[in-house]
């Protein structure tokens, strides 16, 4: 696998000789491959945010009694036909990839000693390569854009001129992780708000991806932001190119809205009035033909008594 990718970085870089487009062409192509995995998941995904509320439902009906609530989950995602664990398939996929894409940066500017002297020797790809050359001549530097690509930013460093390139990088990383899952929430309002825990989530790991950037070796960084980029695109097309589940989204959505509108005019229904008085409007038929035939009887008294008088 180490053999393929980087055979795959040296090839781009014989077409295109730069570190940072060889990288890119690499990670595009990657995440080609696994489109169809990451649109099957991203679908999955957003149909587990938009069916949250039921789910909140349940957990309230079965609160303290695991069982019931695992066997009614069960129940509920056959019924939807979803499987829970494929929203997690992009993410598992690209784990490997990403693990052997840390490797393969490692390894392109991998140096030795010889007699006390510092010598490149690039692993996983060929001598013949126009890569190994590049490697070689460049002392298993990876410059691209003022960034070494093999170098981790806490390993670097230098003046702010130096180091602001690197951090801008890091920095596009983050945003793209935020706009990535404000994307995906804003889809779905109703059921991100109904799921604080995962708009939580959407918000902490932009900031641990970045917080893991400063770690690793850029290139692997430069990876992070091409496949942010390449999702929000594949992300969107889904649903310019995929009328229906935009229509499905959008009448899910206002579903959900108009439930929860109905609980909020049921609970103002519910309250009770402001005062204690009954005012004259409120009175009903039956208490006013009560008082209307009080006031009759007494007049009936009245007049008798004046009858007798006289």
């Amino acid at each position: 696998m180490f053999n393929v990718l980087a055979g795959l970085v040296a090839f781009f870089y014989s077409v295109v000789p730069s570190y940072g487009i060889a990288i890119t062409l690499l990670t595009l192509a990657v995440m080609g491959v696994l489109a169809p995995f990451t649109w099957k998941g991203t679908r999955s995904m957003l149909a587990m945010q938009r069916l949250q509320p039921e789910l909140k439902k349940l957990q309230a009906k079965h609160k303290g009694d695991r069982q019931a609530l695992n066997e009614a989950m069960m129940a509920f995602y056959k019924e939807h036909q979803i499987n829970p664990l494929s929203g997690c398939l992009p993410l598992l996929v690209q784990m490997p990839v990403l693990l052997v894409m840390y490797r393969v940066i490692g390894g392109l500017a991998h140096t030795s000693k010889v007699h006390g002297v510092t010598t490149p020797t690039p692993k996983y790809i060929k001598h013949s390569s126009d890569l190994y050359k590049a490697l070689i001549h460049d002392h298993g530097k990876m410059d691209f854009l003022g960034i070494d690509l093999a170098k981790a930013a806490r390993a670097v460093h230098g003046s702010i001129g130096h180091l602001a390139p690197l951090y801008l990088l890091i920095a596009l990383v983050i945003v793209t992780g935020f706009i990535q899952a404000r994307q995906m929430s804003g889809r779905n309002p109703g059921a991100a708000q109904a799921n604080p825990q995962a708009q939580m989530m959407q918000k902490i790991f932009p900031l641990f991806t970045g917080f893991i950037s400063i770690e690793i070796a850029a290139g692997v960084v430069l990876y992070f932001l091409v496949s942010n980029v390449f999702r929000i695109v594949q992300t969107d097309l889904m649903y310019r190119l995929d009328p229906k589940l935009s229509t499905e989204v959008k009448a899910e959505v206002a579903e959900i809205e108009a439930k929860a509108e109905e609980i909020v005019r049921k609970e103002k229904g519910a309250s009770p009035p402001p005062t204690g008085r009954v005012t004259p409007s409120a009175k009903s038929p039956t208490n006013g033909a009560r008082t209307n035939g009080a006031k009759s009887s007494g007049a009936r008294r009245r007049s008798a008594k004046r009858r007798r008088g006289r």
